[in-house]
Formats: C-alpha cells, sequence, structure tokens
C-alpha cells in the first residue's frame, strides 16, 4: 500500500482530486461574466497544455492530471479570505462523509450588490474556470470532448479533524470531468513542506487529508486497498474523466486539528442549447453504464474478484417445526449447550416470552449482558491482546502475521476484517467459539423462540473487526436479500417479500465510544421508498449530486446519541440559508458568525426536523458484550459507520442474517394476538 512521502521533505506538488466535492454548494450562472485570464490564472498555464496531456495520458492508476499552480496567488488568498469570513459552514454526515459545508449557494444570484460585492474574488474564480478558454483547456488535455458553460457545478466545502470521504467512482448525472482545488493556508508556521521553489504548499501530508486513487481488479472492482496516496497543497488543482466501474477514490480522515478547505465540482456535458449537446446522450449513458455495472460484476465474480464475504444466504437445515407459541422451542440438551456461552438469564423460559412479547411490539431486542461471566472474561482477554498486536492492515499484512483474519472488499461497499463458521475445522479461538455458537442450530432455535419468529431458512453469520481509520459498511437495503442459487422472492409486480432477522452481539472492550463521535456504531434508517416521489439513489453516496437534488437526499442522517442529535438538529436549520457575514465580523469554522438570512426558510426548519429525527430507527453505539436484535424489513437502510483513526480502539462484533419464510413473522403477530 502506498504513503505519503516524508513530511519535512521538500515535496513536488502534486494535488488531491475531484470527487472530493462531497456535495457541498453550487455556484451556477447562465451568463458567465468576462474576466481576463491574466488576471485569474497562473502565468503561461495555457501554453503548458501539451505537457498536461503527456502527463494525463501516462498517470496511473487511471487517467488524472495535478496542475501544480492553476491561479494568481493574489486572487487566490482573495478567494481564501472571502470564504473562511463570509460563508457560513454547517458540519454534515451521511454514511459515506463526514465533513463541513457552507449553506446552498445555488441562489447566490439573488445576493443584494452590497453581498456580491464580498463575494467578487469567488465568483471571478467560478466564472474563469467555467469560461470557454478554460473549457477547451481541460478538454484538450483529457480528450473528454466538449464541456458544459452553462450547467456549473463548484463546491465549497472543508474538511476538519475526523472528516473523511469513502470510496466511490463520482458517476452520476451527466457530470464529465471532476476537479478540486485545494486552499490550504498557505502561511501556515506549522507547515514545513515546500515544493522545489520554496513555496510553502500549506499543507502537511502527516495531516491526513490526502486523495487516495484505486486501482481496478477488474471493472467495477476497486482493489481492497489504494495505490496512489495526493496529499494536498496549495494551489493546486487536480482533475479526470468520470468514468463507470474505474474512477474509484476517497479521501483520507483528516487527523489533526487544521481545516482542509478546497472548491472542487464537477465540468457537465453540454447541456441542450450549447455546442456539442447531443439528444438523449445522457440518457444513454446512463443505461449503457447502468447495464455496463451489471455485466462488469458478473464478470468479476465469475474471475474469483466477486464480493467478500458473499451477500449470499446459504441455506440451513432446521428443527422440526409445529412449535408450541407459549412455551419455547429448546430441548435441555440446545440449554447446555448454548449455556457454555450464554448467560442463563436469557435461556430461562419467562425471559424468552417476555422477550418475545417486547419484539413482537417492537421488532427490536437489545440484550445486555448475553454472554456468560466465564466465556466473557476469557472473550475479552483474547480481544484485548489482539489490540495490542500489529494490526493487519492490508491482505499482505493478514498473511505475514498468519491471521485467521481475511479482508471484505470491494471498498466501494465495505471494508473490514471478517471469519466466517467453519465446516471442518474445530474453533478453537474464543471468537471462533462464538461464531460457531452464533451460527449453530441451537442458536437458531433460541432466535425463533425469543422472537416468535417460526421458520428461518437461509443465513450468513461472521465475525467482524472495523480497524481505526480504515473501516466501515456503506448503507444497503435488505431489498431482495439473494440465496446461494442468486434467486431473491419477489411478489407479482416484482416486490421484495419479507425482511430479515438480524443478531450483532457487540464485543467491543474499549470505552469512550457512547456519543458517536469516532463512529463505529450500527444505523438502521428509513430509506425513503415510501415517498413516491423520491429519487433512485447512485451508489456513489448520497453527496455526489447536483445541488437541485440535495433536498431529496434520505441519506443524511443524524448521528450519535440523543443528546447529541438536538445540537445536529439545529445545525441542520442552517443548510437551506445562504449566509453572508455583515462587514467587521468574523466567521469561523463553525460558521459563528453574524449574518444577514437572505432566504425565509421557517417552514423548512421544521420540515427538516421532522424529516431527520424520522429517518432514523435505530442507532446502536459500540458497546462490549450486548446483543441486538432487529426485523429488518425491505428498504430499510443498515450500515456501521467509519471507526475513526482516533478511536479508542477496534469496533468488534460476531453479526448473523437470516431469513425467515415470508409468513412466519405476519403468523407469529397473528398468534400471539389471539
Amino acid at each position: 500500500m502506498a504513503t505519503a512521502a516524508n513530511p519535512r521533505k521538500r515535496l513536488r506538488s502534486v494535488s488531491p482530486a475531484s470527487s472530493v466535492a462531497s456535495g457541498a454548494t453550487s455556484l451556477r450562472g447562465s451568463t458567465p461574466i468576462t474576466v481576463a485570464s491574466s488576471a485569474v490564472f497562473a502565468p503561461g498555464l495555457f501554453d503548458k497544455a501539451a505537457q498536461y496531456h503527456a502527463q494525463h495520458a501516462s498517470s496511473r492508476p487511471y487517467k488524472h492530471c495535478i496542475i501544480d499552480e492553476l491561479v494568481s496567488d493574489a486572487l487566490l488568498l482573495r478567494v481564501r479570505r472571502e470564504i473562511t469570513t463570509q460563508l457560513h459552514f454547517t458540519p454534515k454526515e451521511t454514511d459515506i462523509y463526514k465533513l463541513h459545508q457552507t449553506g446552498d449557494l445555488l441562489n447566490i444570484s439573488g445576493l443584494s450588490s452590497r453581498d456580491k460585492e464580498k463575494l467578487s474574488a469567488l465568483h471571478s474564480l467560478r466564472d474563469s474556470m467555467y469560461s470557454s478558454e478554460f473549457r477547451a483547456f481541460i478538454t484538450e488535455i483529457c480528450d473528454c470532448g466538449p464541456l458544459s458553460g452553462l450547467k456549473q457545478d463548484m463546491s465549497i466545502n472543508c474538511y476538519v479533524k475526523g472528516s473523511h470521504l469513502l470510496t466511490h467512482d463520482d458517476v452520476i448525472g451527466s457530470r464529465r470531468v471532476s476537479y478540486i482545488l485545494y486552499l490550504p493556508d498557505p502561511e501556515d508556521k506549522d507547515c514545513e513542506v515546500e515544493d522545489e521553489h520554496g513555496r510553502n504548499l500549506g499543507w502537511d501530508p502527516a495531516w491526513g487529508g490526502a486523495l487516495r486513487l484505486y486501482e481496478i481488479d477488474a471493472k467495477g472492482a476497486p482493489k481492497a486497498e489504494w495505490n496512489k496516496v495526493v496529499p494536498p497543497a496549495w494551489n493546486q488543482l487536480t482533475f479526470f474523466v468520470v468514468q463507470p466501474g474505474v474512477s474509484f477514490h476517497d479521501v483520507q480522515e483528516v487527523v489533526f486539528d487544521k481545516p482542509r478547505l478546497a472548491i472542487s465540482g464537477w465540468f457537465h456535458l453540454p447541456q441542450k442549447g450549447e455546442d456539442g449537446y447531443i439528444e438523449g446522450l445522457q440518457e444513454s449513458l446512463n443505461l449503457e453504464s447502468s447495464r455496463a455495472a451489471l455485466a462488469d460484476a458478473a464478470a468479476a465474480a465469475a474471475a474469483g474478484l466477486g464480493e467478500l464475504p458473499s451477500p449470499a444466504l446459504k441455506s440451513i437445515s432446521n428443527f422440526p417445526q409445529g412449535i408450541d407459541r407459549t412455551y419455547t422451542a429448546l430441548t435441555q440438551q440446545d440449554i447446555e449447550f448454548l449455556a457454555a456461552t450464554m448467560n442463563p438469564k436469557y435461556l430461562d423460559v419467562n425471559t424468552i416470552l417476555k422477550s418475545r412479547d417486547e419484539f413482537v411490539d417492537l421488532s427490536l431486542l437489545e440484550l445486555e449482558g448475553v454472554l456468560n461471566d466465564e466465556f466473557a472474561a476469557k472473550l475479552r482477554q483474547h480481544i484485548e491482546e489482539l489490540e495490542k498486536s500489529p494490526v493487519p492492515v492490508s491482505v499482505s499484512d493478514a498473511a505475514k502475521l498468519e491471521s485467521e483474519w481475511r479482508l471484505s472488499r470491494p471498498p466501494h461497499k465495505h471494508r473490514y476484517l471478517y471469519i466466517e463458521p467453519s465446516r471442518d475445522a474445530e474453533p478453537i479461538t474464543p471468537i471462533q467459539q462464538l461464531v460457531a455458537v452464533v451460527a449453530s442450530q441451537q442458536f437458531r432455535k433460541w432466535l425463533t423462540s425469543i422472537t416468535g419468529v417460526g421458520e428461518l431458512t437461509h443465513s450468513r453469520v461472521l465475525a467482524r473487526r472495523f480497524r481505526q481509520g480504515l473501516d466501515y459498511t456503506l448503507a444497503t437495503t435488505s431489498l431482495n436479500p439473494v440465496d446461494e442459487t442468486g434467486t431473491a422472492p419477489i411478489d407479482d409486480d416484482g416486490n421484495a417479500l419479507g425482511g430479515l432477522l438480524e443478531g450483532t452481539i457487540c464485543i467491543t472492550p474499549t470505552i469512550g465510544w457512547d456519543e458517536g463521535e469516532f463512529g463505529g456504531y450500527d444505523l438502521y434508517m428509513d430509506d425513503g421508498t415510501a415517498n413516491d416521489d423520491q429519487p433512485e439513489q447512485n451508489g456513489s453516496g448520497p453527496e455526489h449530486r447536483d445541488s437541485d437534488d440535495d433536498e431529496n437526499d434520505p441519506a443524511v442522517y443524524l448521528s450519535g446519541s440523543r443528546s447529541k442529535r438536538r445540537k445536529e438538529l439545529e445545525q441542520l436549520r442552517a443548510e437551506a440559508k445562504i449566509s453572508v457575514s455583515d462587514a467587521g465580523s468574523t466567521a469561523t469554522w463553525e460558521g459563528q458568525a453574524n449574518v444577514d438570512e437572505l432566504i425565509d426558510d421557517s417552514d423548512d426548519d421544521a420540515e427538516a426536523e421532522e424529516s431527520a429525527g424520522d429517518s432514523v430507527l435505530l442507532t446502536s453505539q459500540a458497546k462490549w458484550n450486548v446483543l441486538t436484535i432487529v426485523y429488518r424489513d425491505p428498504g430499510v437502510l443498515k450500515f456501521v459507520k467509519y471507526v475513526s483513526q482516533n478511536a479508542p480502539g477496534s469496533r468488534w462484533d460476531v453479526t448473523g442474517e437470516w431469513k425467515p419464510t415470508y409468513n412466519s413473522r405476519e403468523e407469529t403477530a397473528a398468534s400471539d394476538s389471539d
């Protein structure tokens, strides 16, 4: 795995890339202002098109280009000053990113002349970057065809300590070229990194925040680890053509208390009325991309490069049915088997029946201390020893350590270490033993007893380790859970039938996770499919959209504890506002400034609060010895939030998914109500 260069040595300025835009704000104008290029861009920039074309053609892992000095330093310093003193930043978080961003600047044309003057340098930069001259320059370098000057999609965001953006390919809508222009502080005395000309680059690679590019094993199948690291640097522009299934990248977590500021966005395909516009091209490319993604996934699987662990649920042999629902299906032998690991409290018939009533009402159980004291102590000691050992970061690291853990893939869906139950080898370590128990028939019988779900036909069980600064799962639904034959149950209209019974024993021994600051929590949320007007979400992440679609984003959620959610609800209120500070005031990175409210959005505040509160169904923080059982309906999103580099340790769990027969849930509710 590639690493950044020594941060104390002089570096050639190599820039971070486009995707970082992370759905922040949009500056859009229909008639670009005429700006003299000599007053905006670095001297001689356009004379270097052939040089940059050659750099682009030879770049790896996919074609990209880095311009070390894009803009006049004088202008860019003005732009940075305007952004940091005149614009309002708000924290925002989803499964794929965590960052600060300004309010929506789509309505910037509605600013008063006085407020427009406060952003004059930013306007000049925007208009110059979308001018015909600069677009032709980008086209010549990338051989990407004509680009739109009407659809201007420029974003401003700030990554502070803990901020990150996970793996995706930036494919959505009419995007053609992604770009990012970095604005770290070139006068930061804490930074000792310089380019070959002695310029302070404003950012130390040791602070994180680097762009990381991924090579692919096959189209649509990025390798589990990145292979190129591009650290931020003052006045650098990085850009690349958006390629479905190829242009995978992420942004490393910022690990130092410094703001990583950037302007980023996309050049789009020509729009109707522009030179180069082709009727139906965007729709055709989108359809072709969707079809290609399916074909690529099939080809990758056939080549042995498919998803690991397999998402398919395997068929399981079941115990006899005809259970007496007034009692328990467990035999004395079953209880003795489970008692070797489980707390006897949860094997007691009265506890089982009481818990079943609760589950029927809530579709949720949280059972603290589910493992007995003796086994829990042995398991805890084992995990704490693993925490002290070198953490396997890559596939090769795991092999060198002769680890029992494997690395999941692909990273645009998830990354974590995992163990599957073995049908052949006897479980040796406490984690292997717990996996074997959760995968056992006895545990399934206990599940049906304590939940009232009558029959489980397919299952998948894993132990997982989510390492600091590396691991996560992105939001997925239980929609159409396939079995090992690749089939999924649907009704006559093609809709998914039923849901999944899911159980996760969280076995994280470290403390300090309660507020959700370090991630590592399990989150369930409504995906918004109940709203017929809700747009279909793209795998590239909720932040990767034109700002027109921001208000339709179902994957914006409130993370952490209940006490923290109230604060985040208050922060959400600023997101629909364009905020420009009054003369003489000082805006901070938290956006605490005196501002002119340019939009009356009091109705939006209440709507945003209601939507945010309703979307999160369950947040389960990393804990020790707690089993959470959920009946997950089709369409409910679930993910494990990225674990911060600053987390107190890894998140550990043993998790299982079981597919019930699709009438058993309804039958249980009906019989229990009789």
